[in-house]
């Protein structure tokens, strides 16, 4: 009796997650695809999916839960190419117990069995497939839509202010430039259930606080690209601004405030951070899976000090890297001190000068 009759093959995942993965950062590099690296990793992520529902029937894990992989990738990837009216996280979010459906099933079936029952595995995991696609481009109850929320905070004669922003999945764009009356306005982009609460405090000793996230709890925008939070901040009064995220993009402009004390908090994705002058400023930039970029002004006194694990970075000329620190050239006197510490896991970390 041959022993290895019934063996099953080893796994091909992380070799066809690399090939992948070297063949995409090369046509990036070559100019082939545009974009940043983790510009591409936010857009075309649901291909691990598909590789792990490839990988699934090559060991013969079964047949319906590596279909509905294959099935929930392809229609994800989709979703973030536009080819569909909710993004890949919107998609996945909803439609994610269908896949502990598909397991339970392989898991009753059994690896291996009969030509009939392998047929009749594979006409389910079809079918749940087609429910999926169904859903996500057909089904009236999945279509919840987006609605645009227009907001704005007085500035209720505050001279400073501690202002909070929280978002699960989307993009963000803060930047100065709100009416000299008013301390935050803007709008914010929510699926059609749900409704934005800010939390106000009125001014204290002069000082104000404001948070701004969806319903109390998240934020999960159907389609990300079409529905940001965008927001002005008051550009006359010191503020103490923290944003959060969970995926997505953050692109903070604070050219022009008077935000000295800065911390941002991202899960997956890339943080634009561009920091005023005139001040001394004290920032936390903290992510962990992503791209980080933090651009400083030219000529300040900058301090950098990083906590990161597989992490890449890129340094402006004339910056001095002594282990876990970077500074700047030695600054004249007077000029600007900006501490900054940064926490990455996993990705890179990019410092760039602005006059």
């Amino acid at each position: 009796m041959d022993e290895n009759k019934d063996k099953k093959p080893g796994s091909l995942f992380f070799p066809l997650l690399l090939v992948a993965l070297g063949v995409f950062i090369f046509l990036i590099n070559i100019g082939t695809v545009s974009g940043t690296l983790w510009e591409n990793l936010l857009q075309y992520w649901p291909a691990i999916l598909i590789i792990a529902g490839l990988d699934g029937l090559y060991k013969r894990d079964g047949w319906v839960g590596p279909l509905v992989l294959l099935g929930l990738g392809t229609v994800m990837l989709l979703g973030n190419l536009h080819y569909l009216s909710y993004s890949g996280f919107a998609l996945f979010l909803r439609l994610w117990p269908i896949l502990l459906v598909a397991i339970g099933l392989d898991v009753i079936f059994g690896h291996r069995g009969s030509i009939w029952s392998n047929l009749f595995r594979v006409v389910i995991g079809l079918m749940l497939v087609g429910g999926i696609i169904w859903l996500a481009t057909l089904s009236p109850m999945f279509s919840v839509g987006m609605k645009s929320v227009d907001f704005e905070q007085k500035l209720d004669k505050a001279t400073s202010s501690d202002i909070r922003f929280a978002m699960a999945v989307g993009e963000m764009k803060l930047s100065g430039g709100a009416d000299k009356d008013m301390l935050v306005s803007g709008s914010a982009g929510l699926p059609k259930e749900m409704s934005l609460e800010p939390h106000y405090s009125a001014p204290v000793n002069g000082k104000s606080s404001l948070t701004l996230e969806g319903n109390g709890v998240v934020i999960i925008p159907v389609n990300t690209n079409m529905s940001p939070w965008i927001f002005d901040l008051n550009s006359d009064i010191p503020m103490q601004l923290s944003t959060e995220m969970g995926v997505g993009q953050m692109r903070v402009d604070l050219t022009g405030t008077k935000v000295n004390d800065i911390a941002t908090e991202m899960g997956v994705g890339q943080t634009i951070l561009t920091l005023p002058s005139g001040m001394d400023i004290e920032a936390t930039v903290s992510g962990a899976i992503g791209e980080l970029v933090i651009r400083v002004p030219a000529g300040a006194e900058v301090v950098i000090k990083t906590d990161k694990a597989i992490v890449g970075s890129s340094i402006p000329e004339g910056y001095v890297r002594d282990h876990d620190t970077i500074r700047s050239p030695e600054a004249k006197a007077g000029a600007d001190k900006i501490t900054i510490q940064v926490d990455l896991a996993i990705g890179s970390i990019v410092i760039e000068e602005i006059e």
